[in-house]
């Protein structure tokens, strides 16, 4: 079945419809719409409960936009499901209020937050012996190249592990312009892509055979 797709520039208009006097969603809801979304993914693509291994670890990159305030979202309601998720949280997100709320609430459900002072404990969650999936929410459809340190390191480290732990990518890959794709000769191939509202243009450049797409 072929998506119909939108680009960067319409997708930020439909937001900022959605988020207009006509309609009025909030910011908030939207991202918990989004992590909840993504959080379902995950529980549809790794199930606990079909799972051999006995690992519960989801291990979440959060960056410090939308995407990644997604991505702190879905770690709660992960934690909800019965899964064990980790957020590394290397730059913290100031822009408002609510994101300080929602590193509250992971604090509140006991959730470990790893920061950029943590550089080497965060990648001891990157062995398939430990970590079920890792959830990719660093940049969302609003990044614009090129990878900026710390995340360019992070990007390669999840390139090369990327065929021993599944990746879900929210929204669009990391470091994936959101209209041409890839952009960095190391990139994100995930193995589920959990697009929000509607597609863009970039996942009609993911491997079907090895990309699961999920509309949330």
């Amino acid at each position: 079945m072929t998506l119909k797709v939108v680009s960067a520039k319409l997708a930020a208009e439909i937001d900022k419809e959605l988020m207009g006097p006509s309609i009025g969603f909030t910011l908030q809801q939207l991202m918990e719409l989004a992590g909840f979304s993504v959080a379902q993914a995950v529980t549809r693509q790794f199930p606990l409960n079909k799972t051999s291994t006995g690992k519960t670890n989801v291990f979440v990159i959060a960056g410090p936009g939308n995407n990644g305030g997604d991505g702190l979202v879905c770690a709660r309601h992960l934690k909800l499901f019965g899964y064990n998720p980790i957020v590394y949280y290397p730059i913290k997100s100031g822009r408002t209020e609510f994101y300080k709320q929602l590193t509250n609430q992971l604090d509140f459900f006991k959730i470990p937050v790893l920061s950029d002072k943590e550089k080497d404990s965060w990648k001891e969650y990157l062995k398939s012996d430990k970590t079920l999936c890792i959830v990719d929410a660093i940049f969302g459809f609003s990044f614009k190249p090129p990878l900026r340190e710390p995340f360019q390191s992070i990007v390669n480290e999840l390139h090369d592990l990327q065929d021993t732990i599944p990746i879900v990518s929210v929204d669009v890959p990391s470091g994936w312009d959101v209209d041409k794709g890839p952009v960095e000769e190391k990139y994100i191939s995930p193995k589920v892509l959990v697009s929000l509202t509607v597609p863009k243009p970039c996942s009609q450049l993911l491997n079907t055979e090895k990309t699961d797409h999920y509309i949330g």
